[in-house]
C-alpha cells in the first residue's frame, strides 16, 4: 500500500481540470464578444436616433459590418415582441436562429395607460399631448462552446438604448 493513488487516477484528475479550465475560458471569451456586440449595436441605434433599418426593413449596413468584423456567429430564439435578424442583416420571419433580436418599447403610451389605471382616465393627459418616447431592447446570444463536446448551453444577454424622442422610425412605426 505504498501508493494509494495510481498514476492513471492523477492523470484523470489533471484532464478534468484542463477541461474545466477550457470550458470557463470558452464561456468568458464568448460572453465578452456578445457583450461587445450588444454595446456596439445599441450605440449605433442611439447615434442614428432609432433609424437603423434600411428601406427594405433589414438592418443598416453599419450594424452588419459591426457583426462581421467581430466574428460573432451565435444564434438563438427571440423572445416575445422581438424581431429577429440574421448575420447578414436580413429579417427572419420565425424568430428562430436569429443572431440579433431587437424590440421597440413605446414608453409614453405605456405610462399613460399605467397612470389611467391608477388615477383614472379623466386625470391623465390625453393621448398625443405628451412627447412620444421609445427605446430599443437588443438581445444577442453566447454559448458554452467547448472543443470536442461542441455547444453545450446557449445564453442570451439584453441591453437597452437610452430613451429616444420624436419620430418613431424603425420597428416602432
Amino acid at each position: 500500500m505504498k501508493e494509494s493513488i495510481s498514476a492513471v487516477s492523477i492523470f484523470q484528475i489533471v484532464i478534468v481540470f484542463i477541461l474545466l479550465f477550457t470550458a470557463i475560458m470558452c464561456l468568458t471569451i464568448n460572453n465578452a464578444n456578445a457583450f461587445g456586440i450588444k454595446d456596439e449595436i445599441t450605440n449605433i441605434i442611439e447615434l442614428s436616433d432609432g433609424d437603423f433599418l434600411d428601406a427594405s426593413g433589414n438592418l443598416s449596413q453599419k450594424i452588419v459590418e459591426t457583426i462581421d468584423l467581430s466574428n460573432y456567429r451565435n444564434t438563438g430564439n427571440c423572445g416575445d415582441g422581438y424581431v429577429g435578424f440574421q448575420r447578414n442583416g436580413s429579417r427572419i420571419s420565425d424568430d428562430k436562429g436569429a443572431s440579433v433580436c431587437i424590440k421597440c418599447v413605446a414608453v409614453s403610451s405605456e405610462v399613460e395607460d399605467y397612470l389611467a389605471g391608477i388615477l383614472g382616465a379623466e386625470n391623465v393627459a390625453k393621448q398625443g399631448e405628451n412627447l412620444e418616447g421609445y427605446y430599443y431592447q437588443v438581445e444577442v446570444f453566447y454559448s458554452l462552446d467547448v472543443p470536442i463536446i461542441k455547444q453545450a448551453y446557449n445564453f442570451k444577454t439584453k441591453g437597452e438604448t437610452r430613451l429616444l424622442y420624436g419620430n418613431t422610425p424603425g420597428l416602432c412605426s
